[in-house]
């Protein structure tokens, strides 16, 4: 025999069903609905359309502030007097201002909002990659990509969880994947836009040779044109009416669902919910009207005063967050989270970030051939061009350092002076066809993920992390053999792709697995675990490319395999509720 006060709340439960049965099928629309039952009510259209094609410059930006320097720097190698280790330093240093500023933005977000967020993060970006472009020296290119990724970190965590927040269970795992083919889109367009300015013998002084502009300089000017856009067109869209309903704002959140709704139904009849659930109840039970009593015919959306005097706010609410995520379940979830991230990123990451100066080199190698003894160029593996580059970049700071030296000594110009060796001499390397691999490269990402995203939902993104990085892993350690330039790039295609999907697939399962309160948070510790081995694969992948060929590529291989194995410990969150 149930208690009245059971069968009570017997009855709150079973409003937690599909829409149509909201709609007039038993249920009355009084009853309070909680955040899945209302978001999958507003339907999907054109409200959901138009949410993707503002996160197409969103994406963009996020990747060119991360990704801009690699295609910089044979450009600029001459420029700069750059060795091997200043460009693994200048590759890095975006990761390190992410994370410096990865517990900020997330607490951030998750006490103040998403959408004001993003839109100061991506102005700030743009700023900075402004002064950036305008630099003249090392130091002052690493100081502002150091402040461009201190800022970019916040936008690139929370729009992850902002588009989450817009989309019901059927569409949210497939958007996260949508997400990953416009990083792709991204990746193939910043190639594209290298190649049609940075090729270019644009040389332009200003202020009698205060400023100095080349063509590699007004790359990274355009290259701040979609954060300019992002943040303009966030300031149109709504707030989070996950995050309002987390804060007990249910009156501004049932607003927004019903503007989403007249949206995408174009349809003149009512929201069929006219309460929400108030999540900051203290009453136990997942769906209580915030009275905490039956609900009435008329709406009632406040928070009651207890729960919002009981609600933490400030720095208290960031200490909160750490909190839960020190405890069970969500510890161990966490670590694992945090630990497959830092794998997939190092390898990704590093590997990524050196491709353009990877396929430079491979043209450089075949250019300077005809000065080689024997032809022995068309005979060189991969390492051997690798050994010979390294060989070429000690030689040219060995030389740079002894003209220094005799300028000090003799004058700007001693006669004593020996010339440059011509094979030695520094020309930045610019021809086409590096620009065409990772255009090639980024052409098989979209593919790729155009295929994952219809199938996500039976594979599964356990199974894309554990089965694909285990592909890709063998395909990083096979460059080893690479013979030519077609092998080679095949091998990048499916490690750079594989690896991008894996990380993509991991960011979507963070979403299901942990509550709104901390997932914005989550979300940036997870990326700032990655980004630190971002950093550590680049900063250590030149010194070991100068020990021996095989060492950066066991490096990028055997880490993602051992990710693989990790990842099969993983929950499964295909189709999961938000919590």
């Amino acid at each position: 025999m149930e208690s009245p006060k059971d069968k009570h709340r017997s009855k709150a439960i079973e409003i937690n069903v599909p829409p149509d049965v909201i709609a007039g099928n038993g249920t009355s629309p009084d009853a309070p609905a909680d955040f899945e039952t209302a978001i999958a009510a507003t339907g999907y259209g054109r409200f959901n359309y138009l949410l993707l094609l503002v996160a197409m410059p969103c994406c963009m930006t996020t990747v060119f502030e991360t990704t801009t320097m690699s295609y910089v720097l044979p450009s600029a190698e001459c420029d700069l007097n750059l060795t091997l280790a200043d460009k693994g330093m200048l590759n890095a240093i975006t990761y390190t201002g992410m994370i410096t500023s990865a517990f900020l933005w997330g607490f951030l977000s998750d006490t103040y909002g998403r959408k004001r967020l993003l839109v100061v993060g991506f102005l700030l970006d743009s700023t900075f990659n402004v002064l950036c472009a305008l630099s003249q020296n090392m130091v002052a290119i690493m100081v502002f990509k150091f402040m461009g990724g201190f800022v970019i970190c916040g936008p690139f965590a929370v729009l992850m969880a902002y588009l989450s927040e817009f989309h019901s269970l059927q569409h949210r795992s497939r958007v996260m994947i949508v997400l990953g083919v416009f990083y792709s889109a991204a990746n193939m367009l910043l190639p594209a836009l290298a190649w049609l300015i940075i090729p270019q013998s644009w040389n332009l002084i200003i202020g009698d040779g205060v400023l100095e502009i080349h063509s590699w300089q007004i790359f990274l000017a355009v290259s701040c044109l979609p954060g300019v856009l992002s943040g303009i067109s966030v300031m149109f869209l709504p707030e989070s009416p996950k995050f309002l309903m987390s804060k007990g704002q249910n009156e501004r959140a049932l607003a927004i669902f019903r503007r989403l709704y007249a949206i995408n139904t174009r349809d003149q009849q009512e929201f069929p919910i006219r309460v929400l659930v108030d999540e900051l109840s203290p009453v136990s039970g997942p769906i209580v009207p915030a009275s905490g009593k039956q609900a009435s015919s008329k709406p009632t959306t406040h928070p009651s005063p207890a729960a919002a005097a009981a609600a933490p706010s400030g720095l208290g609410e960031g200490f909160r967050q750490l909190g839960i995520m020190f405890r069970k379940p969500h510890l161990t979830n966490a670590c694992l989270v945090y630990g497959i991230q830092f794998g997939i990123l190092l390898g990704l990451n590093t590997f990524r970030l050196w491709v353009p100066q990877l396929f430079t080199i491979i043209e450089e190698f075949e250019h300077e051939q005809h000065l080689l003894p024997d032809g022995l160029a068309s005979q060189a593996t991969l390492c051997e061009m690798l050994a010979y580059k390294v060989n070429k970049t000690e030689q040219l700071q060995q030389q740079w350092l002894e003209r220094d030296v005799s300028r000090a000594l003799h004058g700007p110009d001693p006669v004593a002076m020996e010339p440059l060796d011509d094979v030695l001499m520094c020309t930045p390397t610019t021809e086409g066809r590096v620009y065409l691999y990772s255009l090639i490269i980024g052409c098989v990402g979209i593919g790729a993920y155009a295929v994952t995203t219809v199938m996500i939902n039976s594979i599964g993104n356990r199974n894309i992390l554990t089965y694909g990085l285990l592909l890709a892993g063998s395909c990083g350690t096979a460059l080893y053999w690479a013979r030519s330039s077609l092998v080679t790039l095949i091998l990048s295609s499916c490690y750079i792709t594989i690896c991008s999907i894996a990380s993509t697939a991991l960011v979507g399962a963070v979403v299901a697995m942990f509550p709104t309160s901390m997932r914005t948070m989550v979300v940036s510790l997870t990326m700032m675990f990655g980004r630190t081995g971002s950093i550590i694969g680049n900063v250590v992948f030149p010194y070991l490319m100068a020990l021996g060929c095989l060492p950066p590529f066991v490096m990028i291989g055997a880490i993602v395999i051992a990710v693989a194995a990790v990842s099969r410990l993983l929950p499964r969150t295909v189709k999961k509720p938000l919590q």
